[in-house]
């Protein structure tokens, strides 16, 4: 498991997608493999010449495990292309986590699977350049909550005040 916390510090936008592959891996380790592709992709962006300290590591050692694990999955895949893959992984993890957590309105755990969610999202946009209705559906649906609890934090009389509040900033 490539350590989402022991990112180098020039890299350190990439350790959420990193914790998020890390986190979907078990339920299904190609869409855990394309995270972990993208999260590549944005280190190659954010240093290109690989100068930062620890970098260069980093990405050799990422590279390795994407090597490693791109036949395995692959073969394990459900979907014939990596963006069908994404996208029903996409919308199974939408219905079951989202919206199962809207309808028991268990908002703690919900703000967590929404970034994650949003984070997914993220990944198959890089992976697809044409979606479903439904899953753009969800999307929209994702953003609605998002302007909700930010609605709802807003008018909160409490804001401020608490330490530990309900809401958290998704913006």
């Amino acid at each position: 498991m490539l350590d989402s916390e022991v990112v180098p510090s020039s890299l350190v936008e990439i350790a959420r997608i990193l914790r998020v592959a890390n986190e979907v891996e078990a339920s299904n380790p190609r869409v855990a493999y394309l995270c972990r592709f993208y999260a590549f992709g944005e280190a190659c962006k954010l240093d290109p010449t690989s100068s930062g300290r620890g970098v260069r590591q980093f990405k050799t050692a990422l590279l390795q495990r994407l090597e490693q694990e791109n036949e395995t999955t692959l073969a394990r895949r459900q979907k014939s292309d990596d963006a069908r893959e994404m996208q029903t992984f996409y919308q199974h993890y939408y219905n079951t986590s989202i919206q199962t957590l809207l309808a028991k309105l268990i908002v703690l755990n919900l703000k967590r699977h929404i970034k994650l969610t949003l984070f997914l999202f993220e990944v198959l946009k890089s992976v697809n350049v044409e979606m479903a209705d439904e899953v753009l559906k969800a999307h929209t649906g994702v953003r609605g909550l998002i302007k909700e609890i930010l609605k709802k934090k807003k008018k909160s009389p409490h804001r401020g005040r608490r330490k530990n509040s309900n809401i958290m900033c998704l913006g």
